[in-house]
């Protein structure tokens, strides 16, 4: 077992902690994880299945056993009568409230009830549906700069593509695209508890605000259905409806974005797999399930509901557990050479939407955007690089992403 990276100021060890698995996974102030968060983050297979970081979970001011497997992870993740979501994002209690975003933050058979009621909206028969639509945005924003040689990517396109769209289906006005981004990366990236605190205070006002005016009129969007459903025969509560709203304003605004700005930068840096994508665009569906693998960009929280043991290791009641995506779809245990993209990959079991009961109720919609987003490109766009002299800037944190990536054609 090679030597942890010890943390540098944390919040003191739990008792029960073996000195010998403690270690630092600070994906937020590390400059290596910043650099690149994949390589920062597959440092840990080397080490132990399981340890102890003082220095991660931000939100809650707490340490998190870290998770490296895959099987300890679906474990886990499949088990929430032993490891509950309650909680797990925090934002309520950074507001000193106490509502669950839902569905995330409920256990069954309750996340059951609530997930039969939304599952509907994203359903495959309804994401396809709204496939013409989505290829329209896509189009409507490559003409903007087909002709001009190159565009700086995020800002062209892999931040306003999916997210204009979540807008749409959420009853969002697209004239607050930008204060929006604005909120969400304060509140997932803030360097401070103050600035993610405030932030998270501006969107629950916001919610209010739309929740009151969709119950008054509501319309054929998600924060209209949310706000006139009923559960076990009676409406939702306020905090419900809250809890709900902002797990999709949470959801909707940042994963789809962070994941294509990874994937558009690797095509970038490899014309090979790019020209095969063009050869090959039947594939594109599929490449896009191992660029999932390959760019995970997700971590979620658990807590243990009771004194338990994970592959050897004993964990608390009330302990914490950290599980970075990207542990379990870069685990080499699973995947031969896992840092390497390979379109033909075989039982590509990823963690990129997460998995178990709290797999990703927005998984089809994504999936359809990022294909459609690679055809129309592909089609569209001529063999695309890194422009000259730029480098990629990425940030890590609770979503790993890309700020900046500048293309030229």
């Amino acid at each position: 077992m090679s030597a942890l990276a010890q943390p540098v100021a944390a919040v003191p060890v739990p008792a029960h902690v073996p000195p010998e698995l403690v270690g630092s996974f600070d994906t937020f102030h590390s400059p290596e994880a910043q650099a690149d968060p994949y390589v920062f983050t597959t440092r840990s297979h080397d080490g132990p299945g399981i340890f102890w970081s003082p220095d991660t979970n931000r939100t809650h001011g707490q340490g998190s056993w870290i998770i490296t497997r895959a099987e300890d992870m679906r474990h886990i993740l499949s088990n929430p009568q032993l490891f509950t979501s309650q909680g797990q994002a925090g934002f309520a209690q950074m507001l000193g409230e106490s509502w669950a975003m839902l569905p995330l933050e409920i256990d069954p058979p309750m996340h059951g009830k609530f997930r039969e009621i939304l599952n509907p909206i994203l359903y495959p028969r309804v994401v396809s549906k709204m496939a013409e639509g989505v290829r329209q945005r896509a189009n409507d924003l490559i003409d903007q700069f087909a002709d001009q040689g190159g565009c700086e990517f995020m800002k062209s396109f892999g931040t306003p593509f999916p997210i204009s769209i979540f807008m749409q289906l959420m009853g969002l006005p697209q004239e607050h695209m930008a204060t929006f981004l604005v909120w969400e990366e304060d509140l997932l990236r803030g360097t401070s508890r103050e600035r993610r605190t405030a932030a998270a205070k501006s969107i629950r006002l916001y919610l209010d605000t739309l929740a009151a005016e969709r119950r008054k009129n509501p319309t054929d969007d998600l924060a209209s259905l949310v706000v006139t459903s009923q559960i076990d025969g009676r409406p939702w509560t306020d905090d419900e409806v809250i809890g709900a709203l902002f797990l999709f304003f949470v959801g909707g605004l940042d994963t789809v974005a962070s994941s294509l700005g990874f994937f558009f930068e690797y095509l970038a840096t490899h014309p090979e797999q790019q020209q095969w994508l063009r050869e090959n665009p039947g594939e594109i569906p599929h490449a896009v399930e191992e660029l999932l693998r390959r760019f995970s960009v997700v971590t979620v929280n658990r807590r243990c509901a009771e004194d338990t043991v994970v592959n050897g290791v004993q964990m608390k009641k009330g302990d914490w557990i950290s599980l970075t995506q990207a542990h379990g779809s870069l685990d080499p245990r699973e995947f031969d050479n896992p840092l390497e993209v390979d379109f033909t990959r075989k039982q590509n079991r990823h963690f990129a939407f997460s998995f178990g009961p709290h797999f990703c109720i927005g998984s089809h919609l994504a999936r359809r955007e990022m294909a459609i987003a690679l055809q129309q490109w592909l089609a569209r766009i001529p063999p695309f690089r890194v422009k000259e002299g730029t480098t990629p800037v990425r940030h890590a944190g609770g979503v790993f992403g890309v700020e900046r990536l500048e293309l030229e054609w």
